[in-house]
């Protein structure tokens, strides 16, 4: 049997050396005005405040894989007529990474992935989860490590998808 292996990995040196560009998500009609009023109350128009915001109280519940598991092998996407209203910002390219990298992961669009984490939020779920959790923990240091991949055996019909936290 012979086995190639590549493992090249292809590194961008500097994650912010482009600066912010915009960014584009699809929120579901019904959610938006909850959106807007838990945005402007939490970050005045700061929309890239906001979604770094969603993305580190929801940390404990995505690295927990805690995430619906994906239903396809394909992305699954937002469910068709929820009228979806386009949301545009500069968020930080780590956190545009970190959300495309937790979407590769669970199989899901990154517009299903920040609509279910905002749903999340707007229902309290954060507030339900830290009564219970008296000593979260929030898993942002500097060291923190995520790696989201895909595996495929075709001879053996399999295919997997990870998410890897190291803390």
């Amino acid at each position: 049997m012979i086995i190639f292996e590549n493992k090249n990995e292809y590194k961008s040196l500097e994650m912010n050396q482009s600066g912010k560009t915009v960014s584009t998500l699809l929120v579901p009609k019904h959610l938006a005005q909850g959106f807007l009023k838990k945005r402007n109350e939490l970050y005045g128009k700061n929309t890239a405040a906001y979604f770094r915001y969603l993305l580190s109280i929801c940390k404990i519940f995505t690295h927990s894989g805690m995430l619906p598991k994906p239903k396809k092998i394909k992305t699954e996407y937002q469910e068709e007529n929820l009228n979806l209203q386009r949301l545009s910002f500069r968020p930080s390219n780590s956190d545009w990474i970190e959300l495309g990298a937790l979407a590769i992961a669970f199989g899901k669009s990154r517009c299903w992935l920040f609509t279910y984490l905002l749903e999340l939020d707007l229902i309290g779920f954060w507030d339900i989860l830290s009564e219970f959790f008296k000593s979260v923990s929030d898993p942002t240091k500097e060291r923190l490590e995520v790696k989201g991949y895909w595996t495929l055996k075709r001879f053996f019909h399999n295919f997997t998808r990870g998410y890897h936290v190291k803390v």
